[in-house]
């Protein structure tokens, strides 16, 4: 058996052992909320009917791009300037 001093001192040892891991944890899951958070909030100043605009937009550009320019047809260069041929979709 030990003695009392080293006794008291082990179990003094195996609490603030505890106590900090239980504090790393800790800090662990409260990191991952905050960034889980972070992750399904909306992105600021982005709207959804501007992204589809922009992509039908891109697609017309794609579809109506000159039978003279092969590369433009690949979409590896563009074709027409964005507000030559493209056609905006319209607002409902």
């Amino acid at each position: 058996m030990l003695p009392r001093s080293d006794q008291s001192q082990l179990l003094q040892r195996l609490r603030v052992g505890a106590t900090g891991l239980v504090l790393v944890v800790f800090l662990i899951v409260l990191a991952s909320a905050l960034f889980r958070s972070a992750i399904d909030e909306a992105p600021i100043g982005e709207d959804v009917t501007s992204v589809e605009e922009s992509a039908n937009v891109a697609l017309a550009n794609l579809t109506a791009s000159n039978p003279d320019e092969p590369l433009a047809e690949l979409g590896i260069s563009p074709g027409t300037a964005p507000g030559n041929n493209a056609t905006a979709p319209e607002a409902p």
